[in-house]
């Protein structure tokens, strides 16, 4: 068991600091909370050797083919929504007088 900064710990696991935090937050990320003064010091503990083997390797890629499957219907939502507000917007302008006839009357 290894013991890494949160910066380390970032650099190795390539992740962002905010990702590291809420995995922490969330008890997903095993840590060690040394006090110092009034504030506390953390370390990440990380295994000794990450499993390296063809099966894990397949677990990972199927996890993230996962994932991308999930964020690509995600974004197709979004697009879509985004689709129905352009047209709603362009309704409702074209039922508004024209701006320079608000100063006319």
């Amino acid at each position: 068991m290894r013991l890494l900064t949160k910066r380390e710990a970032c650099r190795e696991l390539r992740l962002s600091l905010s990702t590291l935090n809420r995995r922490i937050a969330a008890g997903e990320v095993p840590v060690k909370r040394e006090p110092r003064g009034q504030r506390h010091r953390v370390y990440v503990m990380l295994d000794d050797d990450p499993p390296n083997t063809p099966e894990a390797s397949q677990s990972a890629l199927a996890v993230a083919r996962e994932r991308i499957r999930g964020l690509e219907a995600r974004l197709e939502r979004e697009r879509l929504r985004n689709a129905e507000l352009v047209s709603e917007l362009k309704a409702t302008q074209k039922r508004r007088r024209p701006w320079w006839r608000f100063w006319q009357s």
